[in-house]
């Protein structure tokens, strides 16, 4: 009888706490984070022979629908002209459709002060931008940029430089949170 009874303290014991489950199921993802997402040449479509290296740190809330980036660069075959938030185009394809355009004069100023972007922050080594960084912000307004798409891996940033590559880009990176 001691047996059985303890038999089924135990069960429903066992039952009870299987039942349960963690905290962190009922908790609903709001905040995504991603860094040294790699940027290069070979990332493009076409792809470039270009040397350059860069990578990407982004962040995105859902709570605020704001998408922040950091970018890095060394290597560039000239200055940067224009940073491209592009998409929707998963790895391996490209498309002409700008979410953020962000045209910089070759010292690495904004060409526009309506554009409300800042500078890029040059390496102290180089006297042009083909090494630095750049940090900015993107609203997912749901119309231009989704969140959808963002989550789903289907945006990229391009960096464009004169000469070979203004019109295609030298690097790329594809933004994915995976």
């Amino acid at each position: 009888m001691k047996f059985l009874r303890l038999s089924t303290l135990v069960l429903t014991a066992f039952l009870l706490l299987t039942a349960c489950k963690r905290d962190t199921e009922f908790t609903k993802i709001t905040e995504f984070r991603k860094n040294n997402i790699a940027m290069t040449g070979a990332l493009n479509v076409p792809q470039t022979p270009s040397t350059a290296l860069g990578n990407m740190d982004i962040w995105y809330s859902r709570e605020t629908r704001i998408l922040t980036y950091t970018l890095n660069w060394s290597g560039l075959s000239d200055s940067v002209t224009t940073i491209g938030l592009m998409g929707p185009a998963p790895s391996g394809f490209a498309t002409s459709t700008s979410v953020q355009n962000l045209s910089f004069l070759p010292s690495g100023s904004p060409r526009s002060s309506a554009s409300g972007s800042t500078p890029i922050i040059r390496c102290p080594t180089v006297s042009r931008t083909s090494c630095g960084s750049y940090r900015g912000t993107l609203l997912i307004d749901g119309f231009v940029a989704t969140e959808q798409n963002l989550l789903a891996g289907v945006y990229y940033v391009t960096l464009r430089t004169t000469g070979p590559f203004a019109s295609i880009g030298e690097i790329r990176g594809q933004i994915k949170f995976d």
